[in-house]
């Protein structure tokens, strides 16, 4: 029962979560939906990410590709199609999910850092390519109609749904036997191998889900922005910040990304009047965190409390060491 009761909190405390503030969100100001927006939108990015680099010990460099590949779907299909935006946005993930498989095959016979630096040199490769494509207007602006762009409600509600189906998936995913196979294979991977794991019929699926929520993700950014550049679609900003998030909130947690996200969203808010300082800021934060507290903020959080738990006194029954029964218990 307690089994049944924890999984129906961790499924049910971010639904309700997510049910508040989407009907909350009508009473609050356009550019508080906004910035939630970009926060909801970072949180997705980092989530999706997560799933590769931190529970499969994967180091992409690569998810800017995916980001750009959603949101050039998404621009396509509502110019060229004609589609409603409920449709665009899981046909970009669609087509980032099987970028991403095709990638993925080749990509897992590299290890360690040189998967790091195979999947950047792919993602620059594809820049390359689509700053010379006719197709997506070459280096040149492919914008949106004013008519096909959703109000900034209407989109920061979309961008809430598709956060908190990212939470829930990675929720699931970690409940599932494949998510178990993941960690296995991220903590021994010789020994989960030798008990039975495979390493690419275990990895290509998860790294098929992650540049699928990461599709979705930039479609949404392609929708905000209303417009596509291929030097903005395909940034490697988009996988420095994915990275940055869940080392600071908790590499290979469920709950630092979104942590992680609300802090550096936060900084960049205080720090956007100094632009000068505000990388470094940002970076000497990162070296603080990987120096003092290398799980990450999640980490150090869980560890403080742990610690003021026990200073309050709640250690258990004492034990008698030689009567082995608890000291005061009746005889």
């Amino acid at each position: 029962m307690n089994g049944i009761t924890g999984r129906a909190l961790r499924y049910g405390v971010p639904t309700v979560v997510a049910v508040v503030l989407y009907f909350v969100a009508s009473e609050v100001r356009l550019s508080l939906v906004t910035q939630f927006t970009s926060l909801a939108l970072l949180a997705v990015l980092a989530m999706a990410w997560n799933l590769v680099g931190g529970f499969g010990a994967q180091f992409s460099l690569g998810h800017a590709l995916f980001v750009g590949a959603g949101g050039y779907t998404t621009v396509v299909l509502l110019d060229r199609a004609s589609l409603p935006l409920f449709l665009c946005i899981p046909l970009a993930g669609l087509v980032a999910a099987i970028l991403g498989v095709v990638l993925a095959y080749p990509m897992l016979r590299l290890r360690g850092p040189y998967f790091a630096i195979g999947t950047l040199g792919i993602s620059l490769a594809v820049l390359g390519w689509m700053l010379n494509w006719d197709f997506t207007y070459a280096s040149r602006s492919y914008a949106l109609a004013p008519s096909a762009i959703p109000s900034f409600l209407d989109l920061g509600r979309v961008s809430l749904v598709v956060a908190l189906l990212t939470l829930l998936v990675v929720l699931l995913i970690m409940d599932l036997p494949l998510g178990l196979r993941l960690l296995a294979l991220r903590d021994d991977e010789q020994g989960a191998i030798m008990l039975g794991a495979r390493r690419v019929r275990t990895i290509v699926p998860v790294w098929a889900i992650s540049a699928f929520l990461t599709g979705t993700m930039g479609a949404l950014v392609a929708v905000q922005a209303g417009s596509v550049t291929p030097t903005q679609a395909f940034s490697l900003q988009f996988t420095l910040d994915a990275v940055i998030i869940c080392v600071i909130g908790g590499l290979g947690t469920v709950y630092g990304p979104l942590l992680g996200a609300v802090v550096v969203f936060v900084l960049r808010q205080y720090t956007a009047d100094f632009s000068e300082w505000s990388l470094l800021i940002e970076a000497l934060i990162v070296i603080l965190i990987v120096r003092f507290a290398p799980l990450g903020l999640l980490g150090l959080f869980q560890r403080l409390f742990k610690q003021i738990w026990r200073s309050i006194g709640f250690r258990g029954p004492a034990v008698n060491r030689d009567a082995k029964t608890p000291v005061g218990a009746a005889q």
